[in-house]
Formats: C-alpha cells, structure tokens, sequence
C-alpha cells in the first residue's frame, strides 16, 4: 500500500549505533542510557517505531467516533471507535497537506472525521466522503486509495488498545506470547474506568518505569506498607520472573498479595486483632492511592471481626473466599486465585506496569516527550476496576497533574515515589557514577527488560 504508511517506514535513519559503552551490563547499567541525547536518538528510530505500545483503554472509546490521539515522541496515531465492534487506528495526519485531524481526546460529530484546514472528511472507517474542489487536484483524477487515511497495525488485549507503527512488526500474538496465560485468567478486559492521572515527569522513561519494577524501595520509600516487619524480611517474601520479550513479574507467595497475613507474630494473635491488622494493611493501600483497593473492599474486611474461619485458615485467605463471594453476588468480575497469587506486579515491555487486585487494577505507562529530551517523560496513572451489573461506570475523564508533590493531585504512595524518580535522574548526571549496580535477584526485571531493549537497539 502507498502513502503514509510506506513513506515513513522508508525514512533513512540517522545512521546512529548502540555504541559498545552503551551496552546493557551483566550487573548493571551505564548512566549514558538513561542521559545520553544520542542514546534517545537511537531509542526513537529503532524502539518506538517498531515495538507494540498501548495507545488507550478500550473503554476510552465506548460510542463509535470517540477518539483518543496516542502521541509517542513526534509520530501521532488517531484511535477511533468505528462501530460497536470495530476500532480503528489511523496516522494523524490529512494526505492533503499534512495537518494533525485531531489532539488529546474527543468525540467525532456525526461520526466525520474532518480537517480542520480545508474541511476534507472521511468517514469513521478511513474513506474520503468529501474533498473541496476535487476537480483540482491530478487532473481530476485522485483516486479513493490515495485519498483514505492510512492505517495503523492494531490489536485489543486486556481491555487495552495496542499499536504498532511498524507495518512489518511481529504479531501482536507473538509478541504478547510469553505472559498471555498469565494474564488472561485476571480479567482486566472486564475492568473499567474509575481515575486516570498524567504528569510529565523530570527523569528519562526508563527511571520511571524501573521505579516500580522491584519491591526492594518499599520498605524505605513506603514505611507504612510494611508496618512493623524489618525492611530484609520483606524482601525476602518476593520473587521474581522474566521472560523473553522483556517481560518480567513478581510476586509474594507468602503474603497472598493484598491483604495478606504472613507475619509470625500473626499466627499467635486472636482473630479479631488479626482482622484489624488486615483491616489496617488494606486502609493503609487504599486512603494511600485509591486503585488496588476501595472502600468498600475495606467495608468487607471490617466484617472479619466476627465472622466464623475454619481452622487452619488464616484471616487473610478467608477474607479473600468472602470477598469473591461478595463480588459473585453482585455479578462483578474477579480473577482468578491462581492467577492474583502469581502476579503482584507485572511489566510489559517496554513501557507497562501494572497490579492487579481482587477485582481492581493499577497501571502505569511511561513515554518519551515530543522534544525526546531524555530528562522527561509522559508519566500515567490508571484505575480501573469492576463494577457491579447494572452500575454504568463514569465516563472517561483525564486529569492533569501538575505538581507531583501536591496533595490535592496525588496521594500518598504516588508521592513518595516521585520524590525519588526526580532524584535519581539528577543523580545520573554525576560525574562520580557511570553504572549503576543491579541486585540480581531483585532487580532482575529490570536487567531483564534493557538487555531486550539491546536487542531493539541494536538490530
């Protein structure tokens, strides 16, 4: 197919290299990676245009012509809801003379895509319906492929839209090979809005996602997760996965996740301090970030104090076989116990996290500025969430944060992990430090993740 599509992929690249100081080490990473303008450059012509991106949440687009405009460093892909069971991604640009169709988020009227420069239209599923004074242009003689939006390689997964800009890129299926069976029990296409934040951030992308790769920086970061249990004997409690593609997970097998109880002290406790123990760690998650637990998760757990647990059953389990009741009841989907006890934190190379809970989501997405200045990033925030049949979710709505220290706009744990990322990309720039040091156990995700960007990088 000509046009857009063909055109960009047929850019010459700037000739850059990964340069062998810049390479991925086998205990740690150079600081160039996360600091180097050239660094960025080579990231811009050789990862982003080749790898699979989430561009938006399915339930952004819940009407046909919602849209929402996917911007990744100076390339911008138009996502639009065709009908009830089509969505379309498209180059935003018009063929005409290049304008953007649209920014941020919206809704297209009567279902037309228009340029706002000269008015040429098209339809919802790319085909021009109107150019001003066809009879001007060859001749008369343009022709319907000439005239069409150029489409973007697009697939839908856990509730999510993911784009490729790469029309010769690997399968979505292959790329997403090596965690589906993990996923996919979670139900996280199932899940639907509940807040979504924003904020450019001052640290490269890569800080950024490393900052929730590992639980090593809970205890220090965020004291109040972990109580009274010493920073080593939480860490011991993890474990962590990689898999090829650059996809990685941890998990706490002997917490259970949220809301958990795994301390010896527990085991000799009575019931009802045990409860208020569960009680506490779940008010602590939710008054501090509102995502992977809620109020009325809260509510459920109050009702530990009273109720009947079999022998041998912890307080933390049977809450969790109370709240899966709870959520059957009112027709809510919930994952698997398999599947939540498998994954506590999950990244998706290159650029998503995520956690999931009892029927709950929090998920993170990191992206390069359009300056590509390797000091910022595009930083968001979602929760998501299951609700009950006959509950209609809030329509989407994005805010903008501005201040990352700024209570009104970010609560407690996000907070305190932006007073670190800020501090770590300034620390970079020292002359004194030219690697970092990688745990190799802890940090293995994030080892795990460079040494596939290498294989980006380097190709």
């Amino acid at each position: 197919m000509s046009g857009v599509t063909d055109r960009a992929a047929a850019r010459p690249a700037s000739g850059g290299k990964l340069r062998p100081e810049w390479m991925s080490g086998e205990h740690g990473l150079p600081v160039a990676r996360y600091i180097d303008p050239e660094f960025a450059k080579l990231e811009a012509e050789r990862l982003w245009p080749r790898v699979w991106q989430m561009a938006c949440r399915l339930d952004e687009l819940r009407d046909p012509g919602d849209y929402v405009v996917y911007e990744i460093i100076d390339q911008s892909v138009l996502v639009v809801r065709a009908d009830a069971t089509t969505i379309k991604a498209y180059h935003n640009v018009c063929p005409h003379r290049g304008t953007a169709l649209a920014s941020g988020s919206g809704r297209f009227q009567l279902e037309t895509m228009t340029c706002p420069f000269h008015g040429w239209k098209w339809n919802l599923k790319g085909e021009s319906t109107f150019v001003l004074s066809p009879e001007e242009f060859k001749g008369g003689c343009l022709t319907a492929e000439e005239l069409r939006l150029h489409e973007v390689k697009l697939a839908i997964w856990m509730g999510s839209v993911w784009i490729n800009l790469d029309p010769d890129a690997q399968p979505f299926e292959d790329f997403i090979a090596p965690i589906k069976a993990l996923v996919d029990p979670l139900l996280l296409d199932r899940m639907q809005f509940y807040w979504h934040k924003q904020i450019v951030a001052n640290a490269n992308w890569k800080i950024a996602q490393e900052a929730f790769m590992e639980s090593y920086h809970v205890a220090t970061t965020h004291p109040q997760i972990t109580g009274p249990m010493k920073a080593v004997d939480f860490n011991s409690k993890t474990d962590y996965v990689t898999f090829s593609g650059g996809h990685g997970l941890f998990y706490s097998p002997s917490t259970g996740g949220v809301g958990g109880l795994a301390s010896k002290t527990a085991a000799v406790m009575s019931q009802a301090d045990r409860a208020e123990m569960l009680i506490k760690s779940l008010n602590v998650v939710y008054e501090g970030h509102d995502s992977q637990v809620h109020a009325d998760d809260v509510d459920v757990a109050r009702t530990m104090r009273h109720r009947e647990i079999p022998e041998g059953v912890s307080v933390g389990a049977a809450f969790q076989t109370v709240l899966r009741e709870h959520f059957a009841a009112q027709g809510r989907a919930i994952g698997s116990p398999e599947a939540l006890a498998a994954v506590t934190d999950m990244n998706i190379f290159p650029h998503i996290v995520f956690l999931p809970t009892f029927g709950n989501l929090l998920m993170y997405r990191v992206r390069p500025t359009r300056t590509n200045d390797p000091d910022w990033c595009i930083f968001d925030m979602y929760a998501v969430r299951s609700y009950p049949e006959g509950v209609t979710p809030p329509r989407w709505e994005t805010e903008i944060c501005t201040d990352a220290e700024d209570p009104a706009q970010l609560q407690l744990i996000p907070r305190q992990d932006f007073i670190n990322v800020p501090r770590q990309q300034k620390g970079l720039h020292s002359k004194a430090i030219q690697s970092t040091l990688l745990s190799g156990r802890q940090e293995k995700m994030i080892l795990n993740m460079h040494r596939e960007l290498d294989r980006y990088l380097a190709d």
